[in-house]
């Protein structure tokens, strides 16, 4: 059962429906890339709920999944987060693989990416540059969109988003 905000039996200010369990989480199981490719292509890579290496055209590329974040601040405190997928070189892939087990592995050094999931905002998603924050084993990493982004989804996860803004975004990945 997917975890869910519980939300208001009041109605939102924006859009006077009420606004009740709306999934707390929404992603996808593959990155875009994953899906860019043929299944004959997909036959050379590996793909775990947590991890894709994708070989293509002679490059091999590496994927981890992680949660981005966003404070719902009204009409209560709560949290909802995009399970999105993020680009690493083969070096972080290597620290991620060697700390993937250990007890400690939060305290690893935050590890750079790019997101690799396009999101529903006007602005493009993908590309724009990550900070990883491993955390215990058994949690997906924490994301962190660079500050100086400019993006909608950065000002969101800084500043937070209503309940009517998550109902948009079930909304939109329903399309």
């Amino acid at each position: 059962m997917l975890p869910v905000i519980e939300g208001s039996d009041a109605p939102c200010r924006v859009c006077h429906q009420v606004h009740r369990g709306l999934t707390r989480i929404l992603g996808t199981s593959a990155p875009d890339a994953w899906l860019a490719v043929s299944e004959g292509e997909r036959l050379e890579a590996e793909l775990t709920p947590d991890v894709c290496i994708l070989p293509h055209q002679g490059v091999t590329r590496h994927f981890i999944r992680g949660h981005i974040q966003l404070p719902v601040v009204e009409p209560e405190p709560d949290v909802f987060v995009w399970s999105v997928w993020v680009e690493v070189d083969e070096e972080s892939m290597a620290t991620i693989a060697r700390t993937w087990s250990d007890p400690n592995r939060a305290a690893i050094a935050p590890l750079s990416g790019r997101l690799a999931t396009e999101l529903p905002y006007e602005q493009p998603t993908r590309g724009l540059q990550i900070t990883i924050y491993t955390r215990d084993p058994g949690m997906a990493p924490l994301l962190m969109l660079s500050s100086g982004s400019g993006h909608t989804l950065g000002a969101e996860q800084r500043n937070g988003v209503s309940l009517h803004r998550v109902a948009e975004f079930s909304e939109l990945v329903r399309r």
